[in-house]
């Protein structure tokens, strides 16, 4: 991006960052093709918004499954989520530009109609100063944007006189009061009609924020100050990232997800790049492309350079202490994260941005829909999917930037899954559990105002738009806001960002317009050739190596090397020296014939079951549990009657620290949980504490042997000092051990290759795991149920 470029209209940036060349294979879906998606996704708007207009309006939201509107106070509360409603017909100006886009141009002038008419902001309610801001500011300004537009081609809305940005300006001002805190960052609720701190407003008490909430401001507050030229908006945005930014980590440029409002103290000092931070992060490169200002794009560049250094682990982007970034802190990643690809789109960083998108990709297609949280091995961390839009949108800015057909394929896919498993009577309902696709009565504004929107550009030429879209930018809720806004104020010259220049290392586009031809180096199949590195992440038995890989990669990463897949199945080891020293290692290539590059079809070697049998009363030896192997520790199958031992749980359970009840774990078989570290972290630790064995629990809820695909536990590269045995059990198998433990006192165990059988058992006795856990709930549930009163 480049600084000449801040006191004018910085088109050129998008017209670098939005061209490259053709990919090969444009063609592989076809102009009709295209056009047949486009129509579709304009029917599938029209059955949402019309749904809206018929059953809801003029309420806030549509209830999908009711066929009715959701109005606060008037349905059962369902807590901050609430908050995005005012009473102002939020799903209506969420989607007015939306119509504008898609070419209704009758509906959205009838809509600019009811607004103008109807909507009355002078409520007795408490709303989100973030999504009041993002869905009904950014709505009013992006449809004043547009109505303007439309009557200066003098066919249309004739009539209009600025009403839209006059609700705007009212708006602004019943905002403003949130801001009156001692730092200058904003209290997350106000009383649309009382504000803050009056005796009636039921708000003021808050005492903090999070990052984005009071990092999302300066492209609406700006774009309003700049069309009323009141300056207060911009100010008092601009001041609460200047807050944001002083309190930042200055050893590393990261910050946390919620502050304090008023002392600027950090509350929750997890840092990453979805909820709570996510478009604090956006806005900062976005208020420099809109504005012009080399302040905002200067703090971008830091905070991404402190992003890719601490949070990015290609293809995942997990959370860290913004004091002690080098250790991830969480294992799990929220779907509002799938924006990013998108954004790194924008400042050309392209690479990371499709291996990110191609990951999340593949989550998609696993469970349909992008899940609210997933692990780090891809499994459901929260299973809800409330329609969001963000994996759509980094679709969409990859296709524009690269023209890869194969992003048209993958929106076709978001199309379908729309249709096939969110679609009903009375729009589309958002998804409670993405394994089970049970619905959840609520259809958020923000599914008409960013889906569609993105799906629609997805598949439609430029050429076919009733506007120039590479003249606009989009907010973070997909408002358009006029580029040619640059030029209506001069960067303000108080806002200066204390930037260490010779803090790193400036990067490729840290101060330039990307190049294509950098970005696709005489390669048209350069993004096929990243991708392809992630596809296998969720193929069969794929899930259960995708942490032992990403382990592997966070060890060589620790040792300054990175690995390259090569096109024939081998990869390539990069490693650089110090930074003082001169010459680098050199490059050199590997055979990966085991986790990290997959074998070729039909020679994968099988893996031999173990077994975990509890031979101690009652079960004696009814219960046998399937259990994987391991590489390294000892070797069950030379144990001929296996190993014998009693459980006990590992404290802490996941083993990943000193144990610290090494007096029980002392000759015991040792139950640990995945996760955290690696398996041979853990069976070091349990080792060191005079643990007889180890046996490792799934920490993905519900899985099961009879579901999953068993996998062998790998090392760390030098694990001939483990000598003891150790085996791994899905989530269902273990439960069973640890109901057993906690019912009776001493559980015995038998590890071996195969069951061993006492007396007369016979194996037709024996129970699956889905039916010991099932038993086992069964005898926990009336056990409870019968138990006497307590005092």
């Amino acid at each position: 991006m480049g600084g000449g470029l801040a006191r004018g209209p910085p088109l050129a940036v998008l017209a670098a960052l939005l061209w490259a060349p053709l990919a090969a294979g444009a063609a592989a879906l076809g102009a009709a093709e295209k056009s047949r998606l486009r129509d579709q996704v304009v029917e599938m708007f029209d059955h949402a918004y019309g749904s809206y207009m018929k059953h809801a309006y003029p309420a806030d939201e549509l209830m999908p499954l009711s066929c009715r509107g959701r109005v606060r106070g008037m349905e059962p509360s369902r807590g901050d989520v609430d908050d995005a409603l005012g009473k102002f017909s939020l799903t209506l100006i969420d989607t007015l530009d939306t119509l504008v886009v898609l070419n209704k141009l009758d509906e959205f002038e009838d809509a600019v109609r009811k607004v103008v008419l109807d909507v009355r902001l002078d409520n007795d309610v408490v709303v989100s100063v973030f999504e009041t801001n993002i869905r009904v500011l950014g709505g009013l300004l992006g449809g004043h944007v547009m109505a303007d537009m439309l009557k200066a081609q003098g066919v249309r809305l004739q009539w209009y006189k600025d009403e839209l940005l006059h609700l705007a300006r009212d708006l602004g001002y019943r905002l403003l009061p949130a801001f009156n805190t001692t730092s200058g960052l904003p209290y997350p609720r106000v009383n649309l009609r009382y504000g803050v701190l009056s005796p009636n407003s039921r708000t003021g008490t808050e005492l903090d924020t999070c990052t984005a909430c009071a990092g999302t401001m300066i492209l609406e507050f700006a774009a309003l100050s700049r069309l009323t030229q009141e300056t207060v908006f911009e100010d008092t945005a601009r001041r609460a990232l200047d807050v944001l930014w002083e309190k930042r980590q200055k050893g590393n440029d990261l910050v946390g997800t919620v502050i304090n409002i008023h002392n600027g103290d950090w509350v929750r000092r997890d840092s990453g790049v979805g909820a709570g931070i996510d478009s604090y992060y956006e806005y900062l490169m976005k208020a420099y492309i809109l504005l012009g200002d080399d302040t905002y794009l200067e703090r971008f560049n830091a905070h991404y350079v402190a992003i890719m250094k601490y949070i990015s682990q290609p293809p995942l982007l997990l959370n860290v202490h913004m004091h002690n970034p080098t250790v991830s802190i969480r294992s799990w990643m929220d779907s509002l994260l799938a924006f990013f690809p998108g954004l790194q789109v924008l400042r050309g960083d392209l690479k990371p941005a499709i291996e990110t998108h191609e990951m999340l990709y593949q989550v998609t297609k696993q469970h349909k829909f992008l899940p609210e949280a997933f692990t780090s091995d891809f499994a459901v961390y929260w299973a809800q999917h409330p329609l969001r839009p963000e994996f759509a949108e980094s679709t969409y800015f990859l296709y524009k930037a690269t023209r890869d057909p194969y992003y048209l394929q993958v929106g076709k896919s978001i199309v379908e899954s729309l249709n096939e498993y969110a679609r009903v009577a009375c729009g589309f309902a958002a998804v409670q559990d993405v394994r089970t696709g049970r619905h959840e009565d609520r259809m958020d504004s923000f599914f008409l105002a960013e889906m569609f929107k993105y799906l629609y550009l997805l598949f439609t030429e430029k050429r076919d738009l009733p506007l120039d879209i590479d003249d606009y930018i989009f907010t973070t809720e997909a408002h358009l806001l006029p580029l040619s806004l640059s030029t209506a104020r001069p960067p303000c010259p108080r806002n200066v960002t204390m930037f260490r220049r010779g803090h790193g290392e400036e990067e490729i586009f840290t101060r330039s317009c990307p190049s294509a031809q950098t970005l696709f180096p005489n390669n048209p199949t350069f993004t096929r050739t990243i991708r392809d590195a992630h596809k296998q992440l969720l193929q069969p038995g794929a899930e259960r190596r995708a942490l032992f890989r990403l382990e592997t990669l966070e060890i060589l990463k620790s040792m300054g090397m990175t690995l390259l897949p090569l096109g024939d199945r081998s990869v390539q080891l990069t490693g650089i020296r110090h930074k003082q020293e001169a010459s680098p290692l050199g490059l050199f290539s590997l055979k990966f014939i085991t986790e990290l590059v997959d074998p070729p079809a039909g020679e994968q070697p099988g893996i031999s079951p173990l077994a975990v049998q509890v031979i101690s009363p009652p079960f004696f030896g009814r219960v046998v549990l399937t259990a994987g192997p391991a590489q390294f520790g000892m070797d069950l199958t030379k144990q001929e009657h296996g190993v014998k031992g009693s459980l006990v749980l590992s404290e802490p359970y996941q083993a990943c620290a000193a144990i610290s009840n090494r007096k029980e774990v002392q000759g015991k078989m040792a139950l640990a949980q995945r996760g955290e570290c690696m398996f041979a972290a853990k069976a070091r630790n349990l080792q060191e504490a005079g643990a007889s064995g180890v046996i490792f629990i799934d920490n993905a809820e519900g899985s099961c042997s009879e579901e999953m695909v068993l996998f062998q536990m790998v090392g760390d590269g030098s694990t001939g000092d483990i000598v003891i045995p150790l085996v791994f059990l899905f989530q269902k198998e273990g439960q069973v051990l640890l109901d057993a433990l906690s019912q009776h006192r001493n559980v015995d165990v038998l590890l071996a290759t195969k069951p061993m059988f006492l007396g007369e058992e016979k194996t037709d006795q024996l129970l699956s795991a889905s039916q010991l856990h099932e038993a086992a709930t069964e005898t926990r549930t009336r056990m409870v149920t019968s138990a006497p009163d307590q005092a």
